[in-house]
């Protein structure tokens, strides 16, 4: 069993149904679609109907050759029209929803969104940023600016909205709002790779307070971390191609600063199993990231973009 799928066993279901929507997008796109959905059942019941029918009364009973019916013009002006109005209903229905599912009205938020084999990142307007977890504010329109870095991926967050490709060198634009605060899980859908599988993403839609503390960047109650720079570390963990850190393991002491440093030419970071210690931005080579542990513990931290790979590691931190 992989690390990944035993973080999921015995995680209670949620709902990821389109059908399920939680926001005006993806309810406009459900809309669309049940029009589309009950019309065509209505047309295969009509049609259906009429095939058993005609097959039962009219099958064949003896070697008589059954009268020939040479053209109905009314019968054929009905059916020809009858399957215009339905397609001509249908492409207006659509065409009428379209600029709306894409453009949205006027956004309050606007993030930029990067895919990365296997990983999403997000870049708020005040140049914060997370991974593989979107904050947005609930009831507010956030605008998407989407790319990708290596190969062509896929947002979508289904009760949320459709899907913005996300294709390297160009940027795509969608949005998303969520009328109620909840936690709403998505993935990339597209091809992208091997761990394909593994780039799920999840979007927390939380109060408007509670999203400009989230900006604010302020440390959480009972924080047992913090972001440093500039100062000298006492502990040394490097990130490697070979999708390891270096050491997996390694001990500190209270007021010790473990810096991580990428030494390859992947992209790496470092997000840690517990919420009361900060995470890095996405590492690219050379870049480093140093937090200043303030409680003792055991912490685990892993490599969002690696996850599937077990690139994970563990600090124990002592008493000073």
């Amino acid at each position: 069993m992989t690390p990944l799928v035993a973080t999921l066993v015995g995680v209670p279901a949620v709902s990821v149904t389109p059908l399920d929507c939680a926001g005006p997008n993806a309810c406009d796109i459900v809309s669309v679609y049940s029009s589309v959905f009950w019309i065509a059942m209505v047309v295969l019941v009509i049609v259906g109907g009429l095939l058993v029918y005609a097959a039962l009364r009219f099958r064949r009973t003896d070697d008589r050759e059954p009268a020939q019916v040479h053209g109905n013009p009314r019968l054929e002006i009905l059916w020809t029209a009858v399957p215009l109005v339905i397609v001509s209903f249908l492409f207006v229905r659509t065409t009428l929803r379209m600029d709306y599912v894409r453009n949205g009205p006027p956004p309050q938020q606007t993030i930029q969104v990067t895919g990365i084999q296997w990983a999403w990142s997000f870049k708020y307007p005040n140049g914060k940023t997370s991974i593989t977890k979107l904050t947005i504010p609930v009831g507010q329109v956030v605008r998407l600016q989407v790319t990708s870095k290596d190969v062509l991926h896929s947002f979508w967050v289904p009760r949320l909205g459709g899907q913005i490709y996300a294709k390297p060198g160009y940027q795509n634009s969608g949005w998303i709002e969520a009328s109620q605060p909840g936690q709403y899980l998505g993935q990339c859908n597209e091809l992208c790779g091997l761990n394909h599988f593994s780039m799920l993403l999840e979007v927390d839609a939380v109060s408007d307070a509670d999203y400009q503390a989230f900006l604010s960047g302020a440390a959480p109650p009972g924080a047992a971390a913090e972001k440093v720079t500039g100062v000298p570390a006492g502990v040394n963990v490097g990130e490697t191609d070979a999708l390891k850190f270096e050491p997996t393991t390694a001990t500190a002491k209270i007021g010790d600063v473990i810096q991580w440093k990428n030494n390859g030419s992947l992209v790496h970071n470092v997000v840690f199993d517990n919420n009361q210690v900060p995470s890095s931005d996405p590492m690219n080579q050379g870049d480093t990231f140093e937090v200043k542990f303030t409680k003792a513990g055991t912490y685990s931290y892993v490599c969002k973009f690696h996850e599937a790979n077990n690139m994970r590691g563990t600090i124990t931190v002592t008493g000073g």
